[in-house]
């Protein structure tokens, strides 16, 4: 599938859910990423001035501009979806890099419904993409009260831990924080879960009896019967190693992953912390696709979605006319003599 069949997709799957195209501002003002540096991913952002001499960013998120200029309330929620570029540091290779990604954002009373239908989007923008696709859940009330009293380095050390999935590491980053015993035997659990949602449920109920955690249990149960309701079942994973954000995130929590790519190409979770700042009362729940790196995933090379080949001495006006049969179905076509490659085409033709 071509880049610009999947976009065109994914703004009718997002349309078809009453979703509105939301536009941004190629640049900021630098204070909005000054003043909620806590909300992004990374403290490195591109900043020159303009004529006037006010100091301006080029966008490194599209979360929190959304939520700055949003008018959600408890009764009247807000629904959007997105197609922009950011400009972020790579940790791997200290470089800039332009990200072009596509999401969805929802602000108001996010519920059970409100979150089942964000995840039943983000399973079908994987599926767009390949039905192979999975998708990886966790929710941080399971993980923010085991680590309550524990200071913010620690916190830092634990989280890289469960990421890693390494219970030696996270051992070492227990052994002095002020973390109860109760918690670490927890935590060394959530570490060590298997993949299986289901299984996984049944381990996490006995695991910890604070209040915040039972209901986070809670939510993931609701969420995979509405899953399976859904026949996606077979298509989402129970993994904790993905709630590295305990400052941002503040719920549920997912990544999407598909065959051909080496990391995670979507991801999105709960943010009530940043939209409760610029909103009271207000919750937020969206993802993000990270277009780049579908390169993979896409037919490199094909510029149609069918390719009409003829031979020498075809009668011009039958190779035209067949072409123009495919392209009134909503084909784009290409036209090319026998010969050429028509290894990336889904659709080829002879005349």
């Amino acid at each position: 599938m071509r880049e610009e069949t999947l976009i065109a997709n994914l703004r009718s799957l997002y349309e078809g859910a009453g979703y509105r195209a939301y536009r941004m501002r190629k640049f900021e003002e630098y204070s909005l990423y000054l003043e909620n540096r806590d909300f992004l991913l990374s403290d490195f952002v591109i900043t020159f001035s303009d004529m006037s001499g006010r100091l301006l960013a080029l966008k490194p998120d599209v979360t929190l501009s959304i939520v700055k200029g949003s008018r959600a309330t408890k009764d009247a929620g807000e629904k959007v979806y997105y197609l922009e570029n950011v400009y972020r540091l790579d940790e791997r290779t200290h470089e800039y890099r332009e990200i072009k990604q596509m999401g969805l954002e929802t602000l108001g009373d996010i519920d059970e419904v409100q979150t089942l239908e964000v995840l039943n989007l983000a399973l079908k923008t994987l599926e767009e993409i390949s039905v192979r696709s999975v998708m990886d859940i966790s929710h941080m009330g399971l993980i923010k009260p085991l680590l309550a009293n524990a200071d913010k380095k620690a916190q830092r050390e634990i989280m890289d831990a469960l990421r890693f999935k390494s219970i030696s590491a996270l051992n070492a980053a227990m052994e002095n924080a002020d973390v109860s015993n109760e918690s670490k035997n927890a935590l060394i659990s959530l570490c060590a879960l298997p993949g299986d949602f289901e299984t996984g449920l049944c381990a996490l109920e006995g695991l910890c009896a604070d209040a915040e955690y039972q209901k986070a249990v809670s939510d993931m149960r609701v969420i995979f019967e509405g899953l399976r309701a859904l026949g996606f079942e077979k298509r989402v994973r129970l993994d904790f190693s993905i709630g590295n954000d305990l400052s941002y995130y503040t719920g549920v929590v997912f990544q999407g992953f598909i065959p051909s790519a080496h990391r995670a190409v979507l991801s999105g979770g709960r943010y009530d912390g940043l939209s409760q700042k610029f909103l009271r009362g207000i919750g937020a729940l969206g993802f993000a696709l990270y277009l780049n790196d579908l390169e993979g995933g896409m037919i490199p090379g094909s510029h149609a979605d069918a390719l009409v080949v003829y031979g020498a001495g075809a009668d011009a006006g039958e190779v035209m006319k067949k072409a123009e049969e495919l392209r009134k179905k909503g084909l784009s076509v290409r036209i090319e003599k026998k010969g050429a490659s028509a290894d990336k085409y889904s659709i080829v033709v002879e005349v």
